[in-house]
């Protein structure tokens, strides 16, 4: 049986680990989305508007289970390991987005 800190107890844990879950249900719908565009040879990503549009809300849902996840951590002193790995999978996504931005 799984003990107490894997799992959030506090509701923005909660939230946050539920925006991980919906990047990743997100990232596979982009995947289809794209897989059934195949056969039109889109040049870029934003030729697809579908696409691009389920692509970026994964991206914003990843961002915003990085602060909700630091504010639960900080204010609510949550301390489950869902948490800890949402917030660090949600900061390789801030990192991402900062070097892609500014480098």
């Amino acid at each position: 049986m799984l003990s107490r800190n894997v799992y959030p107890q506090t509701r923005p844990g909660k939230w946050s680990v539920l925006l991980l879950l919906a990047v990743f249900f997100l990232l596979i719908i982009s995947a289809l989305i794209v897989q059934s565009g195949q056969p039109f040879n889109f040049d870029t990503l934003f030729d697809n508007t579908w696409a691009a549009v389920v692509s970026i809300s994964a991206v914003v849902a990843a961002f915003g289970a990085f602060v909700i996840g630091l504010y639960t951590i900080f204010r609510n002193h949550e301390r489950s390991v869902a948490v800890f790995f949402t917030v660090s999978l949600g900061g390789l996504v801030a990192l991402f987005i900062l070097m892609q931005l500014f480098l």
